[in-house]
């Protein structure tokens, strides 16, 4: 199973969302969403939220917090674990790589209303809520299942 994480970017006022590049299909398509990315072998958790980051908008980090919340799901025929952090990252100049065409921060409703998001929008919105005063939303780790279609 490969191990993925997916960071939501927070600067303390706003929060990034990234438009995939749709010329590149292995990118999923035309659709605003966040940093995701794979673990590199030997690589914790941790380190693969800063290196993604650092890769996919240019931008360094000051704190990860862990949601305790992920996902498990298929992607191109490939099983997938992902986890969930908040990253509170340092403002400064936005640089995205091929893997992004364009970026906006914006408030946390407008974030969650763009983003491509299937679960619920306002649990999202209140699992970043909490995420923001380094509050859990969820006592025990939530996992959703995602069957293949």
């Amino acid at each position: 199973m490969n191990h993925k994480i997916l960071a939501f970017i927070y600067d303390g006022k706003k929060f990034l969302i990234l438009r995939n590049n749709s010329a590149d299909s292995s990118h999923g398509g035309d659709f605003w969403f966040t940093v995701t990315g794979s673990l590199e072998k030997g690589e914790t958790e941790e380190d693969a939220v800063k290196r993604e980051v650092k890769e996919e908008t240019g931008l360094d980090i000051k704190k990860i917090f862990n949601l305790n919340w992920g996902s498990i799901y298929s992607w191109d025929g490939e099983k997938n674990s992902e986890d969930n952090f908040l990253v509170f990252a340092y403002s400064g100049k936005v640089v995205l790589n091929e893997e992004h065409i364009e970026y906006e921060w914006l408030s946390l409703k407008d974030f969650v209303k763009k983003i491509k998001w299937y679960e619920n929008r306002e649990e999202l919105e209140k699992v970043l809520r909490n995420g923001i005063k380094k509050r859990l939303f969820f006592n025990d780790k939530e996992i959703k299942i995602f069957k293949e279609k």
